[in-house]
């Protein structure tokens, strides 16, 4: 009871349904809810950002195998924000009343260094960075279109700034003319950001 009181890492009893049971009071800071109350009897999909999507998946690795590592998604607290979460899940193996377990870090300070190490100090734009987010929110290919998006868009800027901003170059080098690669400049707005 005192690391349930105590902990900085949420952690939330539920049924085997998805049920909230209890909950600890880093939970509850975590989404914005002042009380217990509002939280239990409650679905913990209404607070995952994949909703059913999340839930599913944790109650079925839970139930299949007992346990489940490091499942990353995010919460959505009461102001509608989303926090990147790391779920352990563990199945309570008790006849009379069975509930699944779970234990949730807050990793958003983690995902700015984790942004950072990976990519040498250049961020991915926003879109790229929740394609994962996307699964369940969107159709494939819907999710396929934004990201080829993104990568073209990545690809057109190393060029340019490969080739210091000679757009001929930067044309051959990807294999356009230079009409498309002016149009797919305006198309994503780096025009004006590469003179």
């Amino acid at each position: 009871m005192s690391l349930f009181r105590g902990t900085t890492d949420a952690i939330v009893f539920m049924d085997p349904r998805g049920t909230t049971l209890s909950v600890n009071d880093a939970f509850l800071d975590l989404i914005g809810a002042t009380h217990l109350s509002d939280v239990v009897g409650q679905s913990l999909a209404e607070y995952l950002a994949r909703g059913q999507i999340d839930l599913g998946v944790l109650l079925e690795n839970a139930a299949r195998t007992g346990q489940m590592r490091v499942y990353a998604t995010r919460l959505v607290n009461d102001l509608g924000a989303r926090i990147p979460v790391e779920v352990s899940a563990t199945a309570l193996e008790d006849a009379q009343n069975p509930a699944v377990a779970l234990i949730m870090r807050d990793v958003s300070r983690l995902e700015g260094v984790r942004k950072v190490e990976g990519s040498g100090g250049a961020s991915m734009p926003e879109p790229g960075r929740n394609v994962m987010d996307l699964i369940g929110s969107a159709s494939l290919k819907e999710i396929v279109a934004e990201t080829t998006d993104v990568v073209e868009k990545m690809c057109i800027e190393t060029a340019v700034n490969l080739t210091r901003n000679n757009r001929v170059a930067a044309a051959e080098m990807l294999g356009l003319s230079r009409q498309s690669l002016y149009v797919k400049l305006r198309k994503y707005g780096l025009l004006s950001k590469n003179g």
